[in-house]
């Protein structure tokens, strides 16, 4: 039969209601039972046969009534609010609901699920009959003092004045003087509505606003309705609705705090919780109740939420979908590692927002009548991709002028993109305009997600990165990084003489298991500083692909900056050259050989080189074919200026390095090339260095590429590396 377990569940939480406390006699227990099997059907013809012994029975025509509703599928739609329900099912359900409150007026539950029967309605006559029965219903219960049916009742008379907010809310001037809504221009003119880009902060403040009246009224009957009973779970996302919907977050998590002592458990208490600490920015909270509300949501529901498919493009949802279950949990988890916009701080800050948005959204958007999940509408996606949008105008019906029937509500992003729902009146329910929805399945594609919030700063700088490789054992590599830190941006207002910079390197694998860690924290002079700051780091690694993140962090600013890009390592075997290190200088280490990359001191400029002064240049040669014990040969460096970098002529000379390099010079209008012979003693890696001075070079690019020829064999290698030069 039709979804026996919610009728179960329903009729359980109807006799648990002191209004409708059951007798309990054979007839229903059987129904119960049925029920319980599986067996609706069954349970209905034990209740008709009942109801022939005993037609008066207000119980057992309010249990056929429930059982009948939820068989019928009342709730479910199929495209833009069609019904899909079973008719004959719904008329036995309108019928048997009906004469329950008929043959017992006293019992405010049996109203109270007539009323949302009714609610289930797309006829908005039906739909208008519910109010007097919840009122009806909340007038019973506070008079025999019957807390639970208080929360119902009051709950859905709180949401009836809900609705009639949501008509009202975000009424502006422009919801006036524009005669139409299609017409964006004013939407591309930063100036005629700036007043509305600082939206949020308005619908924040204590001041009238649209709708107000219908706001507060639906409010006091959500708090009546969470204090009468504070386990009922609609009550609590009401109420909660109520307020992120004006951003009041403290009260918020006041709310779910004081729930929590009661329950810890309730996993939308958590959810709320976290919601108002994100948005207070205090993440480590929102993490602890984020993770708290996943554990204790069932399982359906958390595969609903925590569904990456939300935020990223169709044709990587399809993918991700194509992988098995185990590679899928992979996969997010990697997504989220990179998605962290600092490893340095211990929580994952794009995580808590994105969930933030889905607890928004399911609490804002939802239509219980209709089991349409906020998450999942259109408002829903928007706004888990995109954000709160920084103005929110809503235009009235103007079925005179235009023919439209439903309120126009317009989401301002920026001045390139807006979207328009069609929002049905008193329904809660609203749609994308069919331009917009065309403009949401572009953007899906382009910019699946952003994670800033509009209108307010990145709080992330960059970090320019440097990164050469080199070879060590047949079955790993050396990496050397360099990274160059944004100092000055990152204490900028920091109103202290000293402070600190937390500086981190991290490597992981495609698996998101960590590899390589390197974390401190020095003590910098505000005062005395440097603008931007270079640190360099050396580890070894296997072959294989690799992610990366290079971080800083000003900790009492909340200031941060990173670079994060893959690392692939090859394993590489047999002639080849390492990468091409560029440097402000090198210079062997005392009392070392200097026979490898790692007996050197580097001073790192990733591969700025400030005009007039030299530049450093290592590398190292591998398996080149012995002769006579010796390796023999031959090194051109050539210094190419790239197309767009000026003009003027170019002089270069090798001051410093091997022996065999040093004081060649040559001059040339778009590159040089110099060449000097090299023969040692065999060894499997062979380093060279030298120091280039190329003059006052005109400031622009430049590559520079070392080849070597081994003059046994007549084979050649090279590697290049862009160079900038500044002023």
């Amino acid at each position: 039969m039709r979804r026996p377990g919610v009728v179960v569940a329903l009729l359980a939480a109807c006799a648990s209601a002191p209004g409708v406390v059951r007798a309990q006699d054979g007839h229903v227990a059987l129904a119960d039972s049925l029920v319980g099997r599986g067996d609706s059907v069954g349970a209905l013809r034990a209740l008709d046969a009942a109801l022939k012994e005993n037609g008066k029975n207000a119980e057992l025509w309010h249990t056929r009534g429930v059982i009948a509703w939820k068989m019928s599928g009342a709730e479910k739609r199929t495209g833009f609010m069609k019904r899909q329900a079973n008719d004959s099912l719904l008329q036995l359900a309108d019928s048997s609901l009906r004469l329950a409150t008929h043959f017992d007026a006293t019992r405010p539950g049996y109203m109270i699920d007539l009323g949302r029967f009714y609610l289930t309605s797309n006829s908005a006559l039906t739909r208008g009959h519910a109010t007097g029965l919840f009122e009806k219903a909340l007038k019973l219960a506070r008079k025999s003092g019957d807390s639970l049916n208080i929360s119902r009742a009051a709950d859905e008379v709180g949401m009836t004045w809900w609705r009639r907010y949501e008509d009202r809310a975000d009424r502006t001037i422009y919801s006036v003087i524009i005669q139409n809504v299609k017409d964006r221009t004013f939407t591309h003119d930063p100036r005629s509505i700036a007043y509305f880009v600082d939206n949020q902060t308005i619908r924040a403040a204590d001041q009238e606003w649209s709708g107000q009246y219908e706001y507060i009224n639906a409010w006091e009957y959500f708090s009546e309705a969470h204090t009468a009973d504070p386990s009922n779970t609609r009550a609590l996302k009401h109420a909660s609705m109520a307020l992120v919907d004006r951003q009041r977050w403290a009260e918020l998590q006041h709310v779910a705090r004081v729930r929590l002592t009661e329950n810890t458990h309730d996993a939308w208490a958590w959810g709320a919780y976290g919601l108002a600490a994100h948005r207070l920015e205090d993440e480590h909270e929102a993490t602890m109740a984020f993770d708290s509300a996943l554990k204790y949501l069932p399982a359906v529901d958390r595969q609903r939420y925590d569904r990456l498919t939300r935020i990223v493009t169709p044709k990587d949802s399809a993918l991700h979908g194509r992988l098995p279950e185990a590679e899928q949990g992979m996969n997010e988890k990697m997504y989220w590692l990179m998605a962290d916009p600092l490893w340095a701080t211990p929580d994952n800050e794009h995580r808590n927002e994105f969930l933030a948005r889905v607890m928004y959204a399911e609490l804002r958007f939802s239509v219980e009548e209709f089991d349409i999940h906020g998450v999942d509408t259109e408002r829903g996606e928007v706004y888990v991709r995109y954000g709160p949008p920084p103005a929110i105008i809503s235009f009235p019906p103007d079925p005179e002028r235009h023919g439209e029937h439903r309120i126009q509500v317009l989401w301002w992003y920026s001045v390139d993109e807006a979207f328009l729902f069609r929002q049905l009146p008193t329904y809660g329910v609203a749609t994308l305009d069919p331009d917009d929805a065309r403009e949401l399945r572009h953007l899906r594609d382009t910019v699946p997600v952003v994670w800033g919030l509009a209108g307010h700063p990145e709080g992330t700088d960059s970090i320019a990165v440097q990164l050469v490789h080199f070879r060590a054992t047949h079955d790993s590599s050396d990496v050397f990084v360099a990274a160059e830190l944004p100092i000055e941006d990152l204490i900028r207002g920091v109103d202290l003489a000293r402070g600190s910079i937390d500086i981190e390197f991290e490597t992981y694998s495609w698996r998101a298991q960590p590899l390589f860690h390197s974390q401190q924290t020095e003590i910098i002079d505000f005062q005395h500083h440097e603008p931007r700051e270079i640190r360099a780091w050396r580890t070894r690694m296997r072959p294989g692909a690799f992610l990366y993140r290079v971080e800083a962090l000003q900790p009492d600013a909340g200031r941060g900056a990173r670079a994060a890009s893959r690392i692939e390592l090859k394993e590489e075997r047999g002639f080849g050259l390492s990468d091409l290190l560029v440097a402000e200088a090198v210079a062997p280490k005392p009392n070392t050989g200097g026979e490898r990359w790692s007996d050197f001191l580097i001073t790192p400029n990733l591969s700025v080189v400030k005009r007039g002064q030299p530049f450093a240049l290592l590398w190292e040669t591998y398996a080149l074919t012995p002769e006579g014990g010796n390796d023999r040969y031959r090194v051109d460096v050539t210094v190419r200026r790239l197309k767009g970098s000026g003009a003027g002529t170019i002089a270069a000379k090798i001051i410093g390095g091997v022996r065999p390099a040093v004081g060649l010079s040559k001059t040339g209008d778009e590159g040089v090339t110099l060449s000097f012979p090299r023969e040692v003693p065999q060894r499997d890696a062979v380093l060279d260095y030298i120091s280039v001075d190329v003059g006052p070079a005109p400031v622009g690019y430049y590559t520079v590429v070392v080849a070597v020829t081994d003059l046994i064999t007549n084979q050649s290698v090279s590697q290049e590396s862009v160079i900038k030069i500044v002023e």
